[in-house]
């Protein structure tokens, strides 16, 4: 069951796509980019004056991320040139009769390779000063930056007391009063006043039963290593915490008050599920937690790893076995693929997934007629989004659209250049990679 390719939407078309600009070099990308725009931004700012080419760089410029502003006119990129790129949606992105051409409005251009970015919940194109996003970077204080203006709007430190060294945050999320910000580090997870520009947290506590201070004392709360994944639920204010060692972390708030709700164990799997396991040819290995994603009423929770074959379900009022497992998913590698839960076509809580294979993949967990049996889903519906993987799918929070980005991390082939000629160097750049974007009407 796990081989079998879901038949597309009825519906699907794609709307815009960003071609074949990004299908080659992070030095050739700069150079078609700039041709693109004519040297100046949809923001008209000079392009020079926000990019720096990158001459010697000749591996694959990558797409690592897509994600929707929440008022869904604008996404935003992340590529391998660590630039964050700004699209902007066309008025008639789901009228006109042929894909668009995507060009970015605005270029972020970034001191090194981000760990990750956290766009603002309250982001709207309307009011220019909530168009920011959080984003960290190893060896610096977290920075809050603008998507559609250069420059830094703050920075909040994350230091080891001992040596006064930067301390590596590898997630954000936003608290549901937008103006608070958690950020995960090694075993630990630190509250930010955003307001409060260039202070130390307001608090930290950690994941380990050492530093819990006396509020955890479940054998559960022992959980140690790089939190790679932080999710807040605006409603119910539960937080959930991801780490590498495949353990996740819930709390009733993101204060100080907040109580220790339970730890849900990947590493421990029980005879019913092994079982299952077995039944339906999928595996419940995994190499670590990669994102964690509520649930529009906040009581079930999905799971995604790396190198895993399956996404997760749990209904956090029990924690012991998940709610539903979702095979098929295409996530057998290191790369870290993006998953998304949003509404498609009147479906709620639809889970959108991108895939190793280049193939986005539909899950339907809440639908009882999606489910094969005992907890067990197939993706209902799935289409070919790319020749490379596609390495994250973002559903639209207004609408039926699902934004992708693909790319695979290559070295360039030997033989280019070795004919000397443009046309060729091209002609097998496009045979080799697909980086870029696309966004579907599904």
């Amino acid at each position: 069951m796990e081989n079998e390719d879901p038949d597309p939407p009825k519906s699907l078309r794609l709307v815009a796509s960003t071609g074949e600009l990004y299908c080659t070099t992070k030095a050739k990308s700069y150079d078609r980019e700039k041709k693109a725009l004519g040297g100046s931004l949809k923001n008209s700012l000079e392009y020079a004056s926000l990019v720096s080419k990158k001459n010697q760089e000749q591996d694959s410029n990558v797409f690592r991320s897509v994600e929707w502003i929440a008022d869904g006119t604008s996404f935003l990129t992340v590529s391998e040139d660590n630039l964050v790129r700004t699209f902007i949606a066309p008025p008639d992105l789901l009228t006109a009769p042929e894909p668009h051409a995507l060009l970015p409005y605005h270029i972020t251009s970034l001191p090194s390779t981000p760990l990750c970015i956290s766009p603002f919940p309250g982001a709207d194109l309307q009011l220019p000063s909530s168009a920011l996003f959080l984003t960290s970077h190893r060896s610096q204080p977290i920075q809050l930056r603008s998507f559609i203006y250069p420059g830094v709007t703050g920075t909040y430190p994350v230091i080891k007391q001992e040596t006064e060294q930067y301390i590596a945050t590898h997630s954000l999320t936003w608290t549901p009063d937008n103006l608070h910000f958690l950020a995960g580090t090694r075993s630990q997870i630190h509250l930010f006043d955003v307001s409060r520009e260039k202070d130390e947290p307001l608090l930290t506590y950690g994941t380990g039963k050492s530093h819990a201070a006396g509020r955890h004392d479940d054998d559960g709360a022992d959980v140690r290593g790089i939190v790679s994944t932080l999710a807040t639920h605006p409603t119910t204010q539960t937080v959930a915490a991801g780490t590498y060692t495949r353990r996740i972390h819930l709390y009733s708030s993101p204060w100080q008050d907040g109580d220790f709700l339970g730890c849900i164990e990947l590493n421990k799997t029980n005879a019913a599920m092994n079982v299952q396991s077995s039944r339906y040819g999928y595996s419940l290995r995994g190499g670590g937690v990669t994102q964690v994603a509520f649930t529009d009423t906040g009581t079930h929770l999905l799971v995604a790893e790396r190198q895993s074959t399956i996404l997760r379900v749990y209904d956090i009022r029990n924690l012991t076995s998940p709610y539903a497992i979702l095979i098929g998913h295409q996530a057998y590698s290191n790369q870290k693929i993006g998953v998304s839960v949003g509404s498609i076509r009147g479906v709620s809580n639809a889970v959108v997934a991108g895939g190793a294979d280049g193939f986005v993949r539909v899950w339907c967990p809440f639908s009882s007629a999606a489910a094969t049996e005992e907890g067990i889903y197939a993706p209902v519906k799935g289409w070919k989004a790319a020749e490379d993987p596609v390495t994250a799918a973002s559903v639209n929070p207004l609408h039926s659209v699902v934004a992708t980005s693909s790319g695979y991390r290559a070295q360039r082939p030997l033989d280019v250049n070795e004919s000397g000629s443009d046309s060729s160097d091209e002609e097998d750049e496009r045979s080799s990679w697909d980086n870029g974007v696309r966004v579907w009407d599904v």
